[in-house]
């Protein structure tokens, strides 16, 4: 049984009780023409329902006004998701809010104002030319090509051990060279 056949016999039965309860509201008690009201209404929607008039005005009213929200918020989606990768290949690592890409801790950004220590808005750099390749990538990392995911942020972590700034071997250029390497391969 499909659901258009149930609805067109819950229409039919509510339409039914809807007639029994008119004439037995006439015949026997105007109390039952009160009870009567609610079932009536209940069967039209029900006969709106199964007629497919519903369904068309949703579908009419869905096309006037949500085609054009969910192709804003699609388009507002990229343009964060290009902001996102323009930052990360310049180097930002803040997110591009004028820290941590420019060695600064988090308050000497913050006072220096938006433009961070040398006054200029990150946001406002192009996109590195020099970006690392997949093949560069692969190799910082010390991993085949064929390395699945796990492989490759077990291999990040165990170099990042090795090489953070913070550690007693520690190297920042090559830190950063991982961690710019882990982030094209994560993608």
């Amino acid at each position: 049984m499909t659901n258009r056949a149930i609805v067109v016999g819950m229409a039919a039965t509510f339409i039914g009780l809807t007639a029994l309860l008119l004439v037995a509201g006439v015949v026997v008690s105007p109390v039952l023409l009160a009870v009567a009201v609610p079932f009536a209404v209940v069967s039209y929607f029900f006969w709106y329902h199964a007629s497919g008039r519903l369904r068309d005005r949703v579908q009419r009213e869905a096309a006037q006004v949500g085609p054009g929200e969910r192709a804003r918020a699609r388009q507002r989606a990229r343009a964060a998701e290009h902001r996102r990768s323009a930052y990360r290949s310049a180097g930002a690592t803040d997110g591009g809010f004028g820290r941590g890409a420019a060695g600064g801790t988090g308050g000497r950004g913050a006072r220096s104002g938006a433009g961070g220590a040398d006054g200029r808005d990150p946001r406002d750099r192009a996109p590195s030319a020099s970006g690392m390749s997949e093949r560069e990538a692969y190799a910082t990392l010390g991993v085949d090509r064929t390395a699945d995911s796990e492989t490759i942020r077990s291999a990040y972590r165990e170099r990042a051990k090795r090489l953070h700034p913070d550690g007693e071997a520690g190297d920042e250029a090559a830190f950063k060279e991982l961690n710019e390497a882990y982030e094209l391969l994560r993608e």
